[in-house]
């Protein structure tokens, strides 16, 4: 719809003259400086994320690429998902793949040259723990325990803080990572 009765062209043009002059300092047009007006976009890369974790009980390793850039990789997710299994009755749970990247992103500030501990991950629901909380995000795969062999959890707790994303809980051998609500205890 016209404002002031001029035509459709004109408003787009008086938006861009505006939006351009609210940039003030940029010297970049506005297309350029705002790539969201941009009406395609190429697609995006990022690099690859990797995790490396030793299962505290099985021994089992996972050190994989499980996003290569483009995109999630489905088979790693799942070798993920049977690593992260509940050893009490062998239930494998679909794992957050965001999860992965918190963990990974834990991992790097911590120290990526050394694997995180995996001390709890996937609860099935017919053997929660006894005082878990009954709606745990370990049930829906969206958390993790973890520790790393060098840092203390009070020190890897901070690392994982300073990322300010997920529940974030520390206990005295491990720290609770997951990716509802940020939260703190």
């Amino acid at each position: 719809m016209p404002i002031h009765g001029q035509p459709p062209a004109m408003c787009r043009r008086a938006f861009m003259f505006g939006a351009s002059a609210a940039l003030g300092g940029l010297s970049a047009a506005p297309a350029y400086a705002l790539p969201f007006l941009r009406r395609t976009q190429e697609p995006e890369t990022a690099a690859p994320r990797t995790l490396m974790m030793i299962n505290q009980q099985t021994d089992e390793i996972f050190n994989e690429v499980y996003f290569d850039g483009r995109g999630y990789l489905q088979e790693s997710l799942d070798r993920f998902a049977y690593f992260a299994r509940d050893l009490r009755n062998d239930e494998v749970g679909e794992m957050d793949p965001y999860l992965l990247d918190l963990a990974s992103d834990v991992q790097s500030l911590a120290g990526p040259e050394e694997p995180l501990i995996l001390t709890h991950g996937f609860r099935s629901s017919s053997v929660n723990v006894r005082r878990g909380a009954t709606n745990s995000r370990h049930l829906y795969g969206q958390a993790l325990d973890i520790a790393h062999p060098r840092v203390r959890p009070r020190e890897l707790h901070q690392h994982a803080s300073s990322l300010g994303r997920g529940g974030l809980g520390r206990y005295r051998t491990f720290i609770h990572i997951d990716t509802g609500p940020t939260r703190r205890w």
